[in-house]
């Protein structure tokens, strides 16, 4: 890709999808991490797991 061939309104759209795709991306790596974290604080709180896993599911779908 050429980038000195975009106009400034092309470049400035692919600098945000650049932008979104790395944001997806570390979502992805973080947010598992984030799951556990979370779920170690409500389980020492006295939560639920199975609360938890129903989360999950209704967020997927299931």
């Amino acid at each position: 890709m050429d980038l000195k061939a975009l106009t400034d309104d092309d470049l400035n759209a692919l600098r945000v999808e650049v932008l979104t795709e790395q944001e997806r991306r570390a979502d992805l790596a973080g947010i598992p991490q984030q799951v556990a974290d979370l779920t170690a604080r409500f389980v020492a709180g006295g939560g639920d797991p199975a609360d938890l896993t129903a989360a999950v599911d209704a967020g997927t779908g299931d």
